[in-house]
């Protein structure tokens, strides 16, 4: 029998544990966002009753506009790591005997990553800010109007498919090993939905991490890019013109003291969290065909 290596998966509410209400705000995420995944600090708070379903019914008018896309877009302008040119990894996928269309399927798949990452940081610091009743929206007496107001088609771009996310806890020990180099290297709690995503190719994720993940992690340069996007999504945020998510006094009656400051502390931690991560996946298209198409808008005109 195979042994396996220890890598549990974080607690959550994973794509196919969710019913009723949580299942019809996951669905909507998707649409709304047109992501094909929904994000893994949701999922995570989503064992917090009635958090994400009211947070959401609050930043989805926000969230849903050109604005907010834009929003996006300056995030992912800004998610380049100064430093020296990483090697492209497709010689040595080459070698290993992966073709041209997988190829073209990995470079897709990273390429929604950068798409939806930018997103989620936005939606993030939206319902962070919101939390501790700082500015989230509607605070500067103007109404957005024009191109910012209209809200981005609704659905997954055309062709798109939701994700699969690999279990952590049945992932083969080489997924299971490398998902966890790549979370320690970080200090993050648990891997990524993009590293569950991109876990189906582990050999692809051991050469990204040992050559684009592994050089900058906890560096000073990482750090200030992480800092810098976290800034532009935090200024933008407070251009929404209504408060974009919920603050916890007015969840008193919902949820107790101890569920208040688990939240508290994993809006706090995501925040950080979805702003490494964003970074990193850019690194790994980066490292494909440079920073020009990594940071590039491919899913929304």
């Amino acid at each position: 029998m195979e042994q396996r290596s220890v890598l549990a998966k974080f607690p959550q509410v994973d794509h196919g544990q969710a019913s009723g209400e949580l299942a019809a705000v996951y669905e909507d995420i998707h649409n709304t966002l047109r992501v094909p995944w929904v994000a893994f600090g949701i999922r995570v708070m989503s064992q917090f009753p009635h958090y994400v379903p009211s947070a959401w019914a609050a930043l989805k008018p926000n969230i849903s506009t050109r604005y907010a896309e834009d929003g996006a877009d300056l995030v992912r302008l800004n998610s380049i790591v100064p430093g020296p040119v990483m090697p492209n990894p497709t010689p040595k996928l080459i070698k290993l005997g992966w073709k041209e269309p997988e190829i073209a399927k990995l470079k897709g798949a990273l390429d929604l990553l950068n798409y939806g990452n930018p997103k989620y940081l936005i939606l993030i610091t939206a319902l962070n800010e919101a939390w501790h009743e700082r500015d989230a929206g509607g605070r500067n007496q103007k109404v957005l109007g024009g191109r910012d107001a209209e809200s981005i088609p609704y659905g997954l771009p055309e062709g798109v498919e939701k994700f699969h996310l690999i279990d952590p806890d049945e992932a083969p020990v080489q997924t299971q090993t490398v998902l966890r180099d790549i979370r320690d290297a970080s200090l993050h709690h648990g891997p990524a939905s993009d590293y569950r995503v991109l876990g189906v190719w582990p050999d692809y994720l051991e050469i990204a991490f040992k050559e684009s993940l592994a050089p900058v992690a906890l560096t000073a340069e990482y750090d200030e890019t992480a800092r810098r996007i976290r800034k532009i999504a935090r200024e933008h945020v407070k251009g929404f013109d209504r408060p974009a998510g919920v603050a916890w006094r007015n969840m008193t009656d919902k949820l107790s003291p101890e569920q208040i400051a688990g939240l508290t502390g994993l809006l706090f931690m995501y925040n950080r969290f979805i702003a490494d991560i964003t970074i990193a996946i850019i690194r790994l298209k980066q490292a494909f065909d440079g920073p020009v198409d990594a940071t590039a808008n491919k899913f929304t005109n």
